[in-house]
């Protein structure tokens, strides 16, 4: 019976050695990935799409394969928010340049002549030279001291109980006399209650030029700026971003608006459609994981449609620290009525990650994910191309998703999940796997050769039993 027992528990542990193959992921997404010219080492940029399908929040359902069905290294590259470092504005000269009512335009002469010291003096002429028009139509700016091109002007000036919402244009030039248009803006300072909303820049294209001109159509009589900054940019610009929308639906609460986005979604900008106009509101946003789950604020702002002296004012783009969340809740301070009748639209912009993969063996080259349950096989890009810094270049050649496609996730068989157990294994583990079944083979056998002799030595004529006495 022991001799029984011993071969038993050695049949149990083999069978719970082979049982042991992990589970096959099930990925309910896949693309194919377009290569680009002929490398090495290759970049792609996520789609929306992806995001969409995508499982887990840190994206480690990943997974590339090439046409052998072999996972090939990969890594996520986070894109940084900027390419360039913050700079300090700096104060420049401001000269007013006065003329007839209309604005600056071709039936005008302008004249702006540098003095003996250095400063400038500007002068508007419309008709006989001789003859001045003290309306100020604008300022020219004195930029000659920047040493990069500039992104932004900003601008002070005391704002009246009335207000202020004035829409400028921007010129560049470099010899006081020819101009080309560089952007515009509106520049607003109004107050609602207790709600101050503010705007004293005006942002464009970065731009290299001696001088700067603002000039606007019509503007109060006592109106006049009292400062100028400018804010420099480097050699590299701002990354731009890509944009999610979302129909928000009504929450919990009155005044309560949810949003549902990819949960893997990195967004650090928001942007807000209001349903009404001349709607003004306090606003705080706040993530949510699920439905249920505490709820965390993000960032307060003021939220705002309206209409001033005809022009039509929105907010701007809110600024918030890279989150993400499947459920972003916009909730709505009521008691000056809200946003009004309607839903409003969120749109969520964010920096897309950067794959990156080395193409081993061939193509087609193709990406899985979807599958919550899928362990991570990502590298970080240092493990890929050593030597990598992010103030370096990435020596990638550039690839691109192709059609994303989806299956429904079925339940493979026991056939099925050995098979690819063992085809994920390397030379080493399979011979491991083949001394223990060998070993295994051996014992059985021996045990059953032994069970078989038991019994004929037990019934022979004559034999005794070992607990009879002779």
């Amino acid at each position: 019976m022991m001799n029984r027992s011993w071969v038993a528990l050695l049949l149990v542990a083999s069978a719970g050695a082979l049982a042991a193959p992990e589970r096959i992921p099930q990925f309910r997404h896949a693309a194919e990935i377009v290569l680009e010219g002929e490398g090495a080492i290759y970049a792609i940029e996520l789609p929306e799409a992806f995001y969409r399908g995508v499982a887990r929040s840190d994206l480690g359902d990943l997974r590339v394969l090439n046409g052998a069905d072999e996972v090939v290294p990969h890594a996520l590259l986070h894109a940084a928010a900027s390419e360039h470092q913050p700079t300090a504005p700096f104060a420049m000269p401001l000269f007013p340049v006065y003329g007839p009512p209309g604005g600056v335009g071709s039936n005008v002469d302008l004249r702006v002549e540098r003095r003996r010291d250095g400063t400038l003096s500007a002068l508007v002429f419309s008709g006989p030279r001789g003859t001045l028009h003290r309306q100020l139509l604008g300022y020219v700016i004195d930029a000659s001291a920047g040493t990069r091109a500039l992104r932004e002007l900003r601008f002070e000036w005391p704002a009246g109980p009335e207000g202020t919402s004035l829409d400028v244009r921007v010129e560049a030039g470099d010899d006081l006399q020819s101009w080309r248009g560089v952007g515009s803006g509106r520049l607003i300072v109004l107050r609602q209650g207790e709600l101050l909303l503010e705007r004293r820049a005006v942002e464009f294209p970065p731009t290299r030029a001696k001088y700067f001109r603002v000039t606007w159509r019509s503007a109060p009589e006592d109106f006049k700026f009292t400062g100028a900054t400018g804010l420099q940019v480097d050699d590299i610009t701002e990354v731009a971003r890509a944009w999610f929308r979302s129909m928000g639906a009504p929450g919990a609460q009155p005044g309560e608006f949810v949003f549902e986005l990819p949960p893997a979604l990195p967004v650090d900008r928001l942007r807000f459609q209001l349903p009404q106009e001349n709607a003004i509101a306090g606003a705080s946003i706040l993530l949510q994981d699920r439905p249920g789950s505490p709820a965390r604020v993000l960032a307060t702002t003021v939220l705002y449609r309206m209409q001033h002296q005809g022009q039509a004012l929105v907010s701007p783009d809110l600024v918030v620290s890279p989150a993400t969340a499947r459920r972003w809740i916009l909730r709505v301070d009521t008691r000056g009525g809200g946003l009004g009748e309607g839903n409003p639209t969120m749109q969520a912009g964010y920096l897309p990650h950067r794959l990156v993969i080395v193409a081993r063996g061939k193509g087609p080259f193709r990406a899985q994910f979807g599958d919550a349950e899928a362990q991570s096989t990502g590298l970080t890009v240092q493990a890929l191309v050593p030597g990598y810094a992010p103030d370096k270049p990435l020596p990638a050649l550039p690839a691109r998703f192709g059609e994303v496609t989806t299956r429904e996730p079925s339940v493979a068989s026991a056939p099925e999940v050995l098979r690819a157990y063992f085809q994920r294994m390397d030379a080493k583990k399979l011979w491991l796997w083949g001394a223990l079944l060998l070993a295994v083979v051996l014992i059985v056998g021996m045990g059953w050769h032994l069970m078989r002799q038991l019994p004929r030595e037990e019934m022979r004529p004559g034999s005794k039993a070992p607990h009879e006495s002779p």
